[in-house]
């Protein structure tokens, strides 16, 4: 017989189902049976989803005498909640623990109870293990209680004679009573009862633990409440979400109409949760507070030294760094009263920072945003209303907290893995219709778009618009369809925002016309450098051509060039970072033009004395220098001159110095060639004496040269660095 697996166990056993959550406050005491107490649902209540990808969930509800809840999340989201998770118990309540799977491996956890099961034992390994535990045995025609004493196993001979095979068959031995020590067949067991309670109970958490284990990925968080009576009590946790993400719908009035346009707001929520959301309180918070996941999950082990008995042990020399005073440290508070205001009615307090509250006068609450089929209308299809901006109210209160600006919606009520669209947003804004143009966006046609106030009391946040404007129809009434998308960026009220949505095939702009013209102002000298002033103009020309039946009011975007100023026009309708915007109106079938002329002043510093003559003549000449510094100039000129004129006759000289000691070379050479008393050689002598005197008036005009270009230039320096001419 081959050994029974762990499935048989299972079989004989007829285990009870496994205790509830396995948690690692159970795991010190494997004899003690964890207390049961009645599990309460704590719904949520109120959930506040910020726009950096963080939301914070607030439970609230009752609880009678000592009850616990149930919170169940991902693993990913464990660390989020041992880092931010506050409880509240009313009443005289108070919290006793929160406990939760540990993140151990399985088999670590398994081994941590007197039965292990991590390697999938057999039954034969598992009654070995709990040799000494009283069991009680079912066989086919009696029962048998006694203490396991041990497993052994048997050959058995199976099969004809002729043909016999041996296999192992498994017994257990078990003691009990008069009966003495007793041998039974693992296959005549039909049923085996653990009869020690505490064995049975680790044995429960035991398989508990090992079911937990096959759901990797939600972990159930236990927040055990201690008192007397119902009471009050409400919980919170911060874990990633989903961004919430608005998206605006722009319904524009007729052109000739000075109505307002309709902005209609809606806030795309998700509900990626495992909790129904039932009439819950819905914040959604424009602001990024500051958020970070720590490990908080992952058990840490701090690795031990390893001591050898000190019979054995030798004592090395020991080092000791210097000690720190450390003042005295107030001992950590206890769990409870971290939620104000909790309760069954979700109270809007107590969130992270400090949440607005809906006012005391403010409306009814909205019905919820649940969105509902509608039973079929009995307008036929060229009946239906055209204003999409009917039937759409607002179910949010607006409020500014700080520097984030809320929105807070009631009475909301989302399955989870749902997602939802919530209008917060219903106003009438003042709109200026205007065409947009930027070079670099379109070089040829503008942008149809308009100029959107926000006079409401509500923080537009970033989001894609979809504009709907007035179209007339063949018959000539007007309807209202699609006429292109828009992004807009954060609009807090009071300020202004362009948006462009379609091409303006009306107009034409022609801006490839552009000059610029550098021009010295003026020019200085100031110890000898001569400093220029410049005056940099650039200079765009933007043609423009209205062709349709009505007057167009245009917005032209202009770069802004560093370091330049404007000059035309004298000012710009609006400056940005990096541009000028310039506001025109042009007549149905018109043109007109709009010159953008920037202009900067720069200075360029020269030193003179390096400077190259021709260079100093150029500037001494330039009519936009005053005439001190051109005489000045004029008169640096005449030395540097005069030095390049000595240099050139140095120059001169120095090459008839050489041409005069080649030809005494030769002459030499000559000379030990020819015999003494030759008539030539005496000839060539007197030549020789003649080039050395001639050498010699040469050396010294070399040497009168150079001493003269030399006095020049210090002249020339003296006077350079003396001068300054403003």
């Amino acid at each position: 017989m081959t050994p029974c697996s762990l499935a048989s166990l299972l079989t004989l056993c007829a285990l009870a189902a496994a205790v509830p959550a396995f948690a690692q406050a159970t795991q010190g005491s494997a004899a003690t049976a964890p207390e049961k107490r009645p599990t309460v649902d704590v719904p949520v209540r109120r959930v506040v989803l910020f726009s950096s990808g963080v939301g914070f969930f607030q439970h609230a509800g009752s609880v009678a005498g000592n009850s616990s809840t149930e919170l169940r999340f991902k693993t990913d989201q464990i660390n989020d909640v041992l880092k931010s998770l506050v409880v509240s118990d009313a009443d005289a309540g108070r919290v006793t623990s929160i406990t939760y799977p540990s993140q151990n491996p399985v088999s670590k956890t398994l081994k941590s109870f007197q039965i292990d099961i991590s390697s999938n034992p057999t039954l034969a390994d598992i009654l070995n293990q709990i040799r000494g535990a009283k069991v009680t045995v079912q066989l086919t025609d009696e029962s048998v209680t006694g203490t396991i004493l041990g497993v052994e196993s048997k050959d058995r001979p199976v099969g004809p004679k002729d043909d016999q095979k041996v296999v192992k068959v498994w017994s257990k031995n078990l003691i009990g009573g008069s009966a003495g020590i007793r041998s039974i067949a693992l296959d005549d067991v039909r049923k085996l009862t653990l009869d020690d309670a505490a064995l049975q109970s680790e044995l429960d958490q035991a398989l508990s633990a090992l079911a937990q284990a096959r759901d990797k990925d939600k972990k159930p968080v236990i927040v055990n409440f201690d008192g007397t009576g119902e009471r009050r009590v409400s919980l919170g946790y911060v874990v990633e979400t989903p961004v919430w993400k608005t998206s605006y719908r722009l319904i524009l009035p007729e052109p000739s109409s000075k109505d307002g346009a309709n902005l209609i707001g809606w806030a795309i929520i998700e509900n990626q949760t495992d909790n129904d959301w039932n009439n819950i309180t819905l914040d959604l918070v424009g602001g990024r507070p500051i958020s970070f996941i720590e490990d908080l999950y992952q058990p840490l082990y701090v690795p031990r030294p390893v001591v050898q008995p000190k019979t054995y042990a030798s004592l090395k020399p020991q080092t000791y760094d210097e000690g720190m005073e450390v003042a005295n440290v107030p001992a950590a508070g206890a769990v409870g009263g971290a939620f104000g205001g909790g309760g069954r009615g979700g109270g809007r307090g107590g969130g992270p920072g400090a949440m607005a509250s809906r006012s005391a006068g403010a409306a009814p609450a909205a019905p919820s945003p649940v969105i509902r089929a509608q039973q079929s209308s009995s307008f036929a299809a060229d009946e239906i209303p055209a204003n999409y901006a009917q039937g759409v109210a607002s179910l949010a209160d607006a409020a500014k907290i700080g520097e984030m600006f809320q929105y807070s919606v009631a009475n909301v009520s989302l399955p989870r893995q749902r997602s939802s669209m919530i209008p917060i947003i219903t106003d009438k804004l003042p709109i200026d219709r205007v065409s947009i143009y930027n070079e670099s966006v379109l070089p040829r046609n503008p942008l149809r778009g308009v100029r959107l106030k926000n006079e409401s009391k509500n923080y537009l946040l970033a989001g894609p618009v979809t504009v709907l404007d007035v179209s007339k129809r063949t018959d000539g009434s007007l309807a209202q369809s699609y006429a292109g998308d828009a992004s807009i960026d954060d609009v807090p009220p009071g300020q202004e925002r362009l948006l462009s949505y379609a091409v303006d095939q009306d107009m034409l702009i022609d801006a490839t016309k552009r000059d610029s013209n550098n021009d010295v102002l003026t020019g200085t000298i100031i110890n000898g450098v001569l400093k220029l002033k410049y005056l940099d103009r650039q200079l765009q020309t933007y043609a423009m051509q209205n062709k349709s039946d009505s007057a167009k009011a245009l917005i032209i975007e202009h770069p802004r060039n560093p370091g330049f100023q404007l000059k035309t026009p004298e000012k710009a309708l609006e400056t940005t970072d990096s541009l000028y915007r310039f506001a025109t109106t042009l007549a149905p079938k018109a043109s007109g033009k709009l010159e953008v002329v920037e202009e900067r002043t720069r200075f360029e510093q020269l030193a003179i004395l390096p400077m190259d003559v021709t260079a100093v003549e150029y500037w001494s000449k330039n009519e936009a220098i005053p005439p001190k510094v051109q005489k000045a100039l004029a008169t640096a000129a005449d030395q540097q001159r005069k030095i390049a004129q000595l240099q050139r006759q140095k120059n001169d000289a120095d090459q008839n110095r050489t041409s005069i000691l080649q030809e005494e070379e030769n002459i030499r050479r000559n000379i030990s060639t020819l015999p003494d008393s030759s008539a030539v050689r005496s000839d060539s002598i007197k030549d020789l004496a003649a080039k050395d005197a001639e050498l010699k008036d040469t050396l010294k005009s070399i040497k009168s040269l150079q001493a003269s270009i030399e006095k020049t230039h210090q002249d020339l320096e003296n006077y350079l660095s003396e001068l300054t001419i403003e």
